[in-house]
């Protein structure tokens, strides 16, 4: 028998067990809804997928065109979020991309110069043939489509018109009627060529560097297409008597004092100030250069022109070096992947990349035809590049030449143009820099 005080100590232990596991039931109760709200949450921010766009600023039109594209693509898909990061003009873009792979930081669409050493190092993934068959320009291996084509540029003189008639200039057919042309500006009081050299960054190319490669397609590439590739098979060599022409045709113009005095101490972004206020002729340079001088002056006419060679044949530089890649770690995600087809997909859309190739002043190099409705400076480019005698992708820095060579071989040359150095021995220390820059190249890999 239980008396009445142990009954009654039962009674209310069973009363408190009951009471605790009625506010267990109602604590899991309230959990299980507030966790099915959080579920619903997760879930609307999970069906939006994240990519990461690394890019480099090449110049201020090419930023504020990739800037758009993003802002409009976001816009039509909400449901993809494109975090971007542009890398500016005063580091050197393959060095952040090295160290953005050493740190598997490198995202998932990447703009390449030379897609090769990447696609060697399996650091790329495959191109959908839904997006390779809209361009006409691809890097492949192996049947496989690692690299598209962005856009199709230039580089040439852009020209000021009224200068050229107040002198009663008409544009050189040879490279002797072009230097009388710099003569004549030159005895008017007019600078003839702007020119610097304190943007030796790759992607983001001075004066200087347009114009040694237009030397070196002139002198050089002319005559072998194959010159880089075979100058790595030891074929060819900087000393021969090629790269010689090619160098005492850059000494001489900059020699006869047909540049401003200090070219080798000016940053090429502050050229365009210059040719606004009108006090240069001419500048060597993209198209793109043409919107920043026009923004300085809007009552300037500017007109562009190709240097021709010595026997009158103009070889336009065909830039082809900007490409589009996605990396492998986004290929082996399916929801990445397919957002970032989806993205170069609305990159070369006909409204997208219309706007973007007036933007830059570049040519489509979709398979379809697209119509940009420039302005006249524009198209006289276009006209001019489409009628030159022959167009030349291949430059110093391409996949054929060593790392850092081309950048070795801009401050090399900015040293000895300044002293008494012979082209001579110019050839001779540019072919050591080769041979060290080749021998580097290979240690590393």
């Amino acid at each position: 028998m239980i008396n009445g005080r142990k009954r009654g100590l039962l009674i209310i232990s069973i009363i408190i067990l009951v009471s605790l596991l009625v506010i267990l039931c109602g604590s899991l109760f309230y959990d299980n809804i507030r966790n099915k709200g959080r579920t619903k949450s997760a879930g609307e921010d999970e069906n939006q997928v994240e990519i990461e766009l690394v890019y480099a600023y090449q110049n201020a039109q090419w930023n504020s065109a990739i800037e758009a594209t993003v802002r409009n693509f976001e816009k039509k898909y909400p449901n993809i979020k494109v975090n971007y990061e542009v890398n500016y003009e005063d580091k050197v873009y393959e060095d952040i991309l090295i160290k953005k792979i050493a740190r598997n930081e490198l995202g998932d669409i990447v703009q390449l110069k030379t897609p090769e050493p990447y696609a060697n190092s399996d650091t790329l993934g495959e191109i959908s043939d839904e997006v390779k068959n809209l361009v006409k320009y691809t890097y492949d291996v192996g049947g496989k489509t690692y690299a598209v084509g962005a856009v199709e540029s230039t580089s040439g003189i852009i020209y000021n018109k009224e200068i050229f008639e107040e002198n009663n200039v008409e544009l050189p057919k040879t490279f002797d009627e072009f230097l009388d042309v710099c003569t004549t500006f030159q005895n008017a009081g007019v600078t003839p060529l702007a020119a610097g050299l304190k943007s030796w960054e790759p992607l983001l190319k001075s004066s200087m560097e347009y114009w040694v490669n237009h030397f070196f397609r002139t002198d050089v590439l002319s005559k072998n297409p194959e010159w880089l590739s075979q100058c790595s098979e030891g074929v060819v060599s900087w000393t021969d008597a090629e790269v010689i022409q090619m160098l005492a045709d850059l000494k001489n113009l900059f020699d006869a004092g047909y540049v401003n005095d200090d070219w080798q101490t000016t940053r090429d972004g502050n050229l365009p100030y210059r040719m606004a206020e009108g006090k240069i002729a001419m500048m060597y340079t993209g198209p793109w250069t043409s919107f920043a001088i026009q923004k300085l002056n809007t009552s300037m006419e500017l007109g562009w022109f190709y240097v021709p060679g010595a026997n009158g044949v103009t070889y336009a530089g065909d830039n082809l070096d900007t490409f589009w890649s996605v990396t492998k770690e986004c290929e082996e995600n399916p929801d990445k992947y397919d957002a970032a087809m989806t993205f170069l997909k609305y990159f070369y859309s006909e409204q997208n990349y219309t706007l973007t190739c007036e933007a830059i002043c570049s040519f489509p190099l979709t398979k379809e035809w697209i119509a940009t409705a420039g302005v006249p400076f524009q198209e006289e480019t276009e006209r001019a590049f489409r009628s030159s005698d022959k167009q030349i992708a291949t430059y110093i820095g391409n996949e054929d030449t060593p790392v850092d060579f081309e950048k070795g071989m801009l401050l090399l040359l900015r040293s000895e143009l300044k002293s008494e150095v012979s082209v001579t021995d110019a050839a001779q220390h540019i072919q050591q820099l080769w041979d060290s820059c080749e021998a580097s190249q290979e240690a590393n890999q």
